[in-house]
């Protein structure tokens, strides 16, 4: 079947709400039109009357999401960019008058809050679409296709390094909800981090447990995460580690895989594979003291540098929403939870200097984000 022009209602009009509305006016998603956009500040009136379609059709503004949500009519779906503890009541109206919903990462600010919001969506027979933009680049979906197919063997250690987002006070002063647990639900972990939780769950799955050692505000006067290393163990015996960090100057994306009968290691854009007979067997049977009779082979991939695929994001969440099929989704809601639940035992763990079996309770994490809500005003407020 063709698809139709899918009438999108944008909500939240910040950094990312104003690139998704440039993109889809502009007419880099195929199948998607800028139908209502919610506008509160006074000062953005003007821009928001530009916003014409490349079909000629005017945005309708409203100036708040409950007005919006009073003329359900002039839209079929809708996109949420607001800041993270709004996404819950904004999802579950949208999904309540049977709208189709994008969120930006993350799914929610709370473990609960996201399961409610994936528990409405299915209620309501909904797409759910999460902003996980960086399974569509190159580099990753080939690393997906070297694990998934066993070129590598079986994976027995990973290892991320990732210092590519420095954020500086300027930044984290840039918004009233930004970098605390009162207004973000945290620091770097829930913020760039989902992203990069969200690719290691992807590739890798979900750990069985894990350890977190967090030095809050280590480069910041504040009280959230600005470094965070995880490790992390799984059920068939792999292991992990993940480091973030927003406060260093000098800029890596590194991560290597280990497998049985090789290794990928893909720094920034440049993959390379390293290929040997199952390590397994010749550590059994080898007549030697070390990897002196192992045959090695090495091929180098130099992927381009990509522009961010939100386009391509964007234009799937339309065909999954017209098609009302959710595996044409970039990101399905409920990976959202997975990256989420990655960044909460974090906290948990490293808040209380304990492992932390996976999936943690709900309950337990509210619990926590509580108390740290009330420590930070104590301190910061």
């Amino acid at each position: 079947m063709e698809c139709r022009d899918l009438r999108i209602a944008l909500i939240g009009v910040g950094n990312m709400g104003k690139k998704y509305a440039a993109m889809i006016t502009s007419g880099e998603v195929p199948h998607m039109k800028l139908s209502a956009v919610v506008i509160r500040k006074d000062e953005l009136m003007e821009w928001g009357r530009s916003l014409i379609n490349v079909d000629g059709e005017k945005t309708a503004i409203f100036r708040n999401t409950q007005d919006l949500f009073n003329s359900p009519d002039l839209y079929d779906a809708v996109i949420i960019a607001t800041p993270h503890k709004t996404h819950r009541d904004i999802a579950l109206e949208a999904f309540r008058l049977k709208k189709d919903v994008l969120c930006d990462k993350p799914a929610a600010a709370d473990i609960g809050e996201a399961e409610d919001i994936e528990n409405a969506a299915t209620d309501n027979d909904c797409i759910y679409g999460i902003v996980f933009h960086q399974r569509l680049y190159a580099k990753y979906r080939k690393l997906k296709e070297l694990i998934d197919s066993g070129a590598i063997g079986i994976i027995k250690r990973v290892c991320l390094i990732n210092s590519r987002y420095l954020r500086t006070a300027h930044y984290h002063s840039s918004s009233p909800w930004r970098s605390s647990f009162c207004g973000e639900g945290g620091g770097a972990l829930i913020n760039q981090g989902q992203h990069i939780l969200d690719m290691w769950q992807y590739l890798f799955g979900m750990p069985r447990e894990l350890y977190a050692s967090i030095p809050f505000g280590k480069y910041n006067d504040f009280a959230v995460d600005d470094e965070a290393t995880i490790i992390m163990r799984y059920d068939d015996g792999m292991t992990g580690t993940f480091i973030l960090s927003t406060g260093e100057a000098c800029c890596e994306e590194r991560l290597e895989v280990i497998g049985t009968k090789g290794r990928a290691l893909l720094i920034d854009n440049t993959l390379t594979l390293t290929k040997h007979q199952d390590v397994t067997g010749y550590i059994r049977d080898a007549a030697a003291n070390s990897r002196e009779d192992m045959e090695f082979t090495e091929e180098t991939i130099e992927f381009e540098k990509q522009p961010e695929p939100y386009p391509a994001l964007l234009e799937k969440f339309a065909q999954a929403s017209v098609r009302h099929d959710d595996s044409l989704l970039a990101a399905k809601g409920a990976e959202g939870i997975n990256a989420l639940m990655l960044c909460a035992s974090a906290y948990y763990s490293a808040y209380n200097n304990i492992s932390v079996q996976l999936p943690l309770k709900a309950d337990d994490y509210r619990e926590l984000m509580s108390e740290l809500i009330a420590n930070e005003k104590s301190v910061y407020f």
